[in-house]
Parts: C-alpha cells; sequence; structure tokens
C-alpha cells in the first residue's frame, strides 16, 4: 500500500510500465467534470472507473483483495476511510470472483489499520493488500473517486 499527495504520484512510475502510463493519464486527467463510468486506456490491461456514492459504516464494507489488478484510487470530491491489512494466507469469506477479480474476508475493524483520504490525494493496493474502501470517516458523505485499475504483468 502507498498512499500520499497527487503532487508525489509521479515518484511510483519506475515500478511497472504499466503503472507509469496509469500515472502519466492520471496526472494530466481532469476528472472533476467527468460523469460515472467505466474508462479504458489500454483495454483490460489499464482502465478506471469514475464512481460517485455516499460513504458508509466500516461494518457495511467488506474487506477485499485482488489477484490481477493493482488499484490506484483518487479521492476527486469529498472524504474516506479506507482499511487496510497485508495479505497472510487469510481465508477469503467468499469464493474468488475471477469475472470481478476480488474476493471479499471478515476481517474484525479492529484488525485493520485506517487511513482517511480526501480530495487530491491517492492511495494505491496492490494484490497483496487486503483493502476496505468507502468507509466513512465520522457520518455518511458524499464522496466522488476514481478508481484505476493496473494489471502489473510479470510481478
Amino acid at each position: 500500500m502507498i498512499t500520499g499527495s497527487l503532487s508525489q504520484l509521479y515518484l511510483y512510475k519506475t515500478i511497472h510500465p504499466n503503472l507509469a502510463k496509469a500515472i502519466e493519464y492520471i496526472l494530466k486527467a481532469d476528472f472533476n467534470n467527468m460523469p460515472t463510468g467505466k474508462y479504458e486506456i489500454d483495454g483490460e490491461e489499464i482502465f478506471y472507473m469514475v464512481n460517485e456514492y455516499n460513504t458508509k459504516a466500516p461494518a457495511e464494507c467488506e474487506p477485499e483483495r485482488h489477484r490481477k489488478y493493482t488499484d490506484i484510487q483518487i479521492m476527486i470530491e469529498g472524504e474516506e476511510k479506507f482499511g487496510y491489512t497485508a495479505f497472510r494466507q487469510q481465508q477469503p469469506a467468499t469464493d474468488f470472483l475471477p469475472d470481478n477479480d476480488v474476493a471479499f474476508f471478515s476481517i474484525p475493524e479492529l484488525q485493520l489499520n485506517y487511513i482517511t483520504l480526501s480530495s487530491g490525494q491517492f492511495i494505491i493496493f496492490f494484490p497483496d493488500d487486503i483493502h476496505q474502501p468507502e468507509v466513512y470517516s465520522n457520518t455518511p458523505s458524499p464522496v466522488k473517486k476514481v478508481v484505476m485499475k493496473v494489471h502489473l504483468t510479470g510481478l
């Protein structure tokens, strides 16, 4: 897991060519007025979703893990808390869903570390990062967020 302000995102371009391509796109894009939906950059290698929703209580947000994609989540508007823990062979609560590249986990709130992000910040979750998005900070509130899905071939 990596997090910071968008002005620092360029530092992580050297990790993988697909990550470099995704970061270049993010740094040039204007997501503020972009409607919700799915957008392709490089087919299924790099794509993103613009999402708008209200954050929820931790008990309503399932921790998840991906196998294929790394997430770059960019906060456009609002504030969101993310739960995090490293994958250490914890057993998922659901079967892995290959079409969505996700398995969900039942991990108690006290076993997750939380970080709060607001507009202009990002967080990167790699496949070995169990993460719990969409959590409210104090009360449910509206959020606009971009979730960039990046396939890191060869890692």
